[in-house]
């Protein structure tokens, strides 16, 4: 997969550092990738978004995000009702978006089932949080069709993401072989989005994607990439973090994220050079290349060896845990069914 292109010299902290940028400082399950990565989300797995992801397949764009972690152990299993959960997509390098994807659902029935319905808002609709024509609907758990091409899921599926997470507190990566997944075996709640990818641009191949969730008329979760707000902005701000739009991160976050990284790293220009591309938080992609991180991001897509490659600069290059527990689907909705 795609590593970050920065070189710089890390200081003897960068092993530290690995364990801080992916999962924070907490020596618990909390904040890899994106789980559990701040005060309020922490209060309502079904506000939470673990992961986002966007990558190219044929002529359609795939568009997903998980919430719930440990679905059914430590969070729900559906969604909540009342809020919204969107895919904003950025089609002018504005860092604002132009176009919204926006999944509502009802309460769950007494079998676990929701309906959800689907919105696709532009303009001050898109920027305003609310409206949009209806473009599907139905019932989650199922294959829902797009009136404007592709399909729409909801429902449980296995957590896509994949990391020796055990290893963190020794880090002794790689030994036994093979080494443990710790989300092997754990369930999210999914929503999958494809969509053509000509509903996506303007002019250009490139857009920037991240997912938010909207409650009672306030952004309270947002994620582009991994480990941003997990690792890089102060314990005290994460709440903050999210209710920021991101073209408004460079001016509000380059600070912390830069100081959060010389702390780990021990050097400024390195760190500097590190948050300004992981500012703002898009997962930016050009539908026209090959997806993977950080072209967007695939399910494949090997995150935490990207990231403990870079922190420590080559010396751990790898977790050995390189693919997923169980493999993905070659079809839609993609993510593998629930375990």
């Amino acid at each position: 997969m795609r590593k970050f292109g920065i070189t710089a010299a890390l200081g003897a902290s960068a092993l530290v550092a690995v364990v801080v940028l992916l999962v924070g400082v907490a020596p618990q399950f909390s904040g890899a990738a994106d789980h559990l990565e701040a005060p309020f989300v922490q209060t309502d797995g079904r506000i939470d978004i673990n992961d986002v992801y966007a990558f190219t397949n044929g002529p359609n764009t795939v568009l997903a995000l998980t919430v719930n972690p440990l679905a059914g152990v430590l969070s729900p299993t559906s969604l909540r009702p009342g809020a919204a959960y969107e895919f904003a997509i950025d089609n002018d390098g504005d860092n604002v978006e132009d176009i919204v994807y926006r999944v509502q659902s009802s309460a769950p029935n007494k079998a676990g089932v929701q309906n959800v319905v689907l919105h696709r808002a532009t303009g001050t609709q898109a920027t305003g949080g609310d409206g949009g024509p209806v473009i599907a609907h139905g019932r989650s758990g199922t294959t829902i069709p797009v009136r404007t091409g592709g399909d729409l899921f909801v429902g449980l599926r296995d957590d896509p993401f994949f990391f020796d997470f055990v290893s963190f507190g020794t880090l002794t990566f790689c030994t036994p072989d093979p080494v443990p997944d710790f989300f092997a075996g754990l369930n999210v709640t999914a929503i999958v989005l494809e969509v053509p990818t000509a509903d996506l641009l303007d002019g250009t191949p490139n857009i920037g994607v991240w997912g938010r969730i909207v409650l009672n008329g306030k952004q309270v979760e947002r994620m582009g990439r991994p480990v941003i707000n997990t690792a890089l902005i102060p314990s005290g701000s994460k709440d903050a973090f999210n209710a920021t739009a991101p073209a408004d991160d460079v001016a509000t976050w380059t600070a912390d994220v830069t100081a959060s990284l010389i702390g780990l790293n021990g050097d400024a220009g390195y760190s500097a050079a590190v948050a300004a591309i992981l500012l703002p938080d898009i997962l930016t992609i050009d539908t026209s290349a090959p997806s993977g991180f950080l072209n967007g991001r695939t399910l494949d897509d090997d995150v935490g060896d990207t990231v403990l490659d870079v922190v420590s600069m080559g010396a751990i290059p790898t977790d050995c845990v390189d693919a997923n527990d169980v493999s993905f689907l070659s079809t839609f909705p993609y993510l593998a069914p629930a375990n």
